[in-house]
């Protein structure tokens, strides 16, 4: 349960500590004290997208933090997402701290560890429900119908549910492949032309799995090969070749042997520049053997480029890999060529999906009945203890047309009915029943559900709206039996609410004259009867006191 929610600077909350207990809390104040922030603020840690308009002025991020006891948690899903995301709850306790700033940054932690958006909101699933104005026009929406009752039925529906779920999704991609197949011919002929011709220019082009990296090493190795050749070449170009004037290197030094050896007494630099021209001339041979065994064959280099080639040019059109598509084609073209008794296998197998699919909507369609006849006995008793003592409730079920007969809730729609008075047959809820109606139908759902539910905080928003006398006091009353099995947390501006409690909270509105700022307060006894006085006449008198101590005194036997 929720024992401590700290809200710093958060609209005209600027600091702000709420520390619920179990059973029954409610929170009071004047209109427009802030009790919606409250409740924003909670919602803030379950996970609700945060604007920056939420951080109070001057401030530069909102702060909100919660402190969970999850000792009474037993569903062990909740701690394996807690441990495979490395969050410790070994003192089972869970702090989750919510930043949001106005450069739109915002930071979100679990016991110390950052967590997205989508995480928390899956571990907010299990600690916290709240129950809001939002919640009462689902109550409205026959959209939503079919997932209420679901939700009250529980396991037996939800793996009725799954199963037709699965068979319908199996029957959907039958009959896609039914319709991929019923084109049209001149289209099936085109397509035809176009996978043929794949087949053969890819067939024709030879291909080897990995040919393309052995080729893209051979031309790695060409390139180097060529690259020292054309160096070799030209070193012997430098050796070797001959000027303007028909002179190269060795005939240059040939000129100067033959110069020098003219002169007695230099013989032996004759003799050097003689083996200088013997060196350069062996060195110029080995240049032209280095050039024989580089290993660069032109006509080799010229095929590997071309192959390369082609191979670029097939993945450009067919792909990154051609083979896969070869591969492809020809299924296409298999498939094409037996597309008459693949279509005849097709629609056999669809009679037969179509058949199971028929079974597991008519096996959920029976359980969601007997769910149905349950619902509509415990809300209709709820109804009776929440002072609409006449009132019938009952679920409709109304075959859905055949054009749009399968759908992903299955092959009915589900209508809630009702009836406030004697005499009158129940019609659908949603043109029926008024706010406050809907309210109390939806605490009676609430109420039914409680015992098995599993999240240990139940958060009512204004639950008490469109009723007052009679049946504010049926719901106080209802309230406070959920409360012997869950925290609930009620938001509410009605006394009969307010003197159930167990705990009462009072968030007023302070003016310091430059800012407005909101403050929750815990409420004494004697705070408590002058608040639930103020709610019962507007102000606290002495009359209102005594009625307030009476009132609290008959709804909860605290005082």
């Amino acid at each position: 349960m929720l024992t401590r929610l700290e809200i710093r600077d958060f609209a005209v909350i600027s600091q702000a500590v709420f520390e619920p207990g179990p059973g029954m809390n409610v929170i009071s104040g004047e209109t427009g004290a802030g009790k919606s922030l409250l409740i924003d603020a909670i919602s803030i840690i379950l996970g609700r997208k945060a604007s920056k308009g939420l951080i109070r002025d001057q401030s530069d991020e909102a702060f909100v933090e919660a402190v969970f006891d999850i000792s009474d948690i037993t569903d062990p899903e909740f701690y394996k997402l807690l441990s495979e995301s490395g969050i410790d709850y070994e003192d089972k306790l869970l702090i989750i701290m919510r930043k949001v700033s106005r450069d739109g940054k915002s930071s979100i932690r679990i016991n110390g560890r950052t967590v997205i958006l989508a995480f928390l909101r899956t571990v907010a699933s299990y600690l916290v429900d709240i129950h809001g104005q939002h919640d009462t026009q689902q109550i409205f929406d026959t959209m939503c119908h079919a997932d209420l009752l679901d939700g009250f039925a529980g396991e037996p529906v939800s793996s009725l549910k799954q199963k037709y779920q699965e068979e319908l999704r199996d029957y959907k991609d039958l009959v896609l492949e039914i319709r991929s197949l019923n084109v049209r011919p001149e289209i099936s002929g085109s397509r035809r032309k176009y996978l043929e011709d794949a087949v053969t220019e890819i067939t024709n082009a030879g291909l080897t799995s990995g040919e393309a990296e052995t080729l893209a090493e051979k031309r790695k190795k060409n390139d180097l090969a060529f690259a020292s050749v054309n160096r070799l070449n030209s070193a012997d170009e430098l050796l070797t070749s001959e000027d303007e004037h028909g002179q190269s290197v060795i005939s240059r030094i040939d000129a100067a042997y033959s110069e020098i050896s003219k002169i007695k007494g230099y013989e032996a630099l004759a003799g050097e520049i003689d083996r200088l021209r013997s060196f350069i001339s062996e060195v110029s041979r080995k240049i032209s053997d280095e050039i024989d065994n580089a290993g660069y064959d032109p006509v080799e280099a010229s095929e590997v480029s071309s192959r390369i080639d082609l191979i670029n040019s097939l993945e450009s059109k067919y792909g990154g890999d051609p083979l896969a598509y070869l591969d492809e084609a020809r299924e296409e073209l298999d498939l094409i060529d037996n597309r008459e008794k693949r279509l005849k296998e097709l629609r056999k197998e669809r009679s037969v999906k179509e058949a199971a699919l028929l079974k597991a909507a008519d096996d959920l369609s029976q359980a969601r009945r007997e769910a149905a006849l349950k619902l509509s006995e415990g809300i209709t008793r709820q109804l009776k203890d929440l002072d609409i003592p006449d009132s019938v409730f009952s679920v409709d079920f109304r075959p859905r047309p055949k054009e749009r007969f399968f759908s992903g809730n299955g092959t009915e729609d589900i209508i809630f009915m009702f009836s406030a008075n004697k005499g009158q047959s129940p019609k659908n809820l949603s043109q029926t029943a008024s706010g406050g109606e809907a309210s109390r139908i939806m605490l009676a759902i609430k109420a039914i559900l409680s015992k098995a539910d599993t999240v240990p905080t139940l958060v009512f928003d204004e639950i008490d709206t469109g009723v007052s006398g009679r049946a504010a006091l049926k719901i106080a009353g209802k309230l406070r039996s959920i409360g012997n099995d869950h925290q609930v947390l009620c938001v509410t501006h009605t006394s009969q609410l307010a003197a159930a409690a167990d705990l009462n909270f009072l968030i007023s509105k302070k003016d310091t004259g430059d800012s407005v700022s909101s403050n929750i307060e815990r409420l004494s006894d004697e705070g408590r009867i002058c608040e639930v006085a103020r709610l019962l006449s507007g102000d606290v008198t002495e009359e209102s006191v005594k009625l307030a101590g009476k009132l609290i005194n008959d709804l909860s036997g605290n005082i």
